[in-house]
């Protein structure tokens, strides 16, 4: 008949190449989910990218991408999502950022406690951290002083030290134990800007209660104004 047509021509051109693709694309998953491993891991590696293996870097869940490593790496990176992403099938990657473990913390012997120990008491004999008229604020001196006993703790990583404040008796005993306990405070701080992990220091108050001298004398009281630095080794 004149003008006669094929039916199929009123799909018109979108839903041809709709039932072409239909037809010559495989659907089944497992072979979708393996095709699109075989060109992510092929991309990464063109990139060198996790050259020690992809097997812990590269998840395909159907057609969705995981990439883990840690923080900071290529494998996680923005470009590699990207690039990953720019793969024809792929429908979404998503990434698994790993949490990098903590070294592990050096050994503290007894025997380096103890000469930790005697170093900064041989700082404390020839000057004080001294601090402000009833304040918890350190003087220039007092800075001095911590400047050297953290270069003491500087070659001890990891060695746990209690800081301990003492005052005299002159005043109120209530204002006396908070006193010292800000003044121990205000020590761990200081040697924490100075790079000492805060996570060793552990500051305690305790007022007027340990006397080493007589609150009787001017002299006596001096020496009951005093910080102490009590190192101990770790186990």
């Amino acid at each position: 008949m004149k003008g006669y047509m094929p039916k199929f021509s009123i799909l018109g051109p979108g839903l041809l190449w709709s039932a072409i693709l239909f037809y010559c694309i495989p659907h089944d998953g497992h072979h979708i989910q393996h095709d699109l491993a075989a060109k992510s891991a092929a991309l990464l590696a063109q990139h060198d990218i996790s050259p020690g293996g992809l097997s812990d870097v590269l998840t395909v869940d159907g057609r969705d991408v995981t990439l883990t490593g840690y923080e900071g790496t290529p494998e996680v990176s923005e470009n590699t999502v990207k690039m990953i992403a720019a793969i024809w099938g792929v429908r979404s990657v998503h990434t698994n950022i790993l949490r990098r473990p903590e070294p592990p913390m050096p050994v503290v012997t007894p025997q380096q406690a103890r000469e930790a120990a005697a170093s900064i008491s041989g700082i404390l004999k020839l000057q004080d951290v001294e601090f402000y008229s009833g304040s918890e604020r350190l003087t220039p001196l007092g800075q001095r002083t911590l400047d050297q006993v953290a270069n003491v703790l500087a070659k001890y990583p990891g060695m746990p030290v209690e800081i301990a404040g003492h005052t005299d008796s002159q005043g109120d005993p209530a204002k006396n134990m908070e006193l010292s306990r800000k003044r121990a405070a205000s020590v761990k701080q200081y040697l924490v800007e100075k790079g000492i992990a805060g996570g060793n220091l552990k500051y305690v108050g305790f007022g007027a209660t340990k006397p080493i001298a007589s609150n009787a004398n001017a002299a006596g009281r001096q020496e009951n104004r005093r910080v102490e630095f009590h190192t101990k080794e770790t186990n």
